[in-house]
């Protein structure tokens, strides 16, 4: 073995145990209360590479409060009348990766529908042109209390006498 391929071993075995470290770092100091100006400063260097790999999380990770479910759903009117309901998470198989982040932008649509709105209109308008499509609906549906006796009554957390339903916005899709 020359010292050239020495060199070069010990070079490759020096950078993965520095990757390894700085993976195991991130996500030590990721989820970590935010209370002291070390960890602070720690997770000002680490943000980048937390967030392009999607090891941002809380305290909570470990013994997370569980949130209450939230879903999002449109209503196209059509040129006749008609009305086509659309549930978007259900057209997605939840093993596909982009499942959860679309969820997300699910998410931010319900909280804040004046953000996203005009732009998620327009998308589903092109969507669904086959429908000849007048207006849409955006509907928010925020998951209520739910019991074990409403599970044994065959209900669902986001059935609509059980969640609170609120329309978003309605918009008119615009005519080409």
């Amino acid at each position: 073995m020359t010292i050239f391929e020495r060199w070069r071993e010990r070079l490759a075995y020096t950078a993965m145990s520095v990757v390894v470290a700085w993976h195991t770092l991130a996500i030590v100091v990721a989820p970590a209360p935010e209370d002291s100006a070390a960890v602070t400063s720690v997770r000002r260097l680490l943000d980048p590479y937390l967030t392009l790999f999607y090891l941002d999380d809380k305290w909570d990770f470990f013994a997370p409060a569980v949130d209450r479910g939230t879903q999002f759903r449109y209503v196209i009117e059509d040129a006749s009348g008609d009305r086509h309901a659309f549930v978007p998470q259900q057209e997605i198989n939840w093993f596909h990766p982009i499942y959860r982040r679309i969820g997300y932008w699910y998410d931010a649509l319900v909280e804040s529908p004046d953000t996203f709105s005009d732009f998620i209109v327009a998308a589903l308008c092109r969507k669904h042109a086959a429908l000849h499509p007048v207006s849409i609906t955006l509907i928010g549906i925020q998951e209520q209390d739910f019991s074990p006796a409403d599970q044994l009554n065959g209900k669902h957390p986001l059935d609509p006498d059980i969640a609170a339903v609120s329309t978003l916005k309605v918009a008119p899709c615009a005519v080409k």
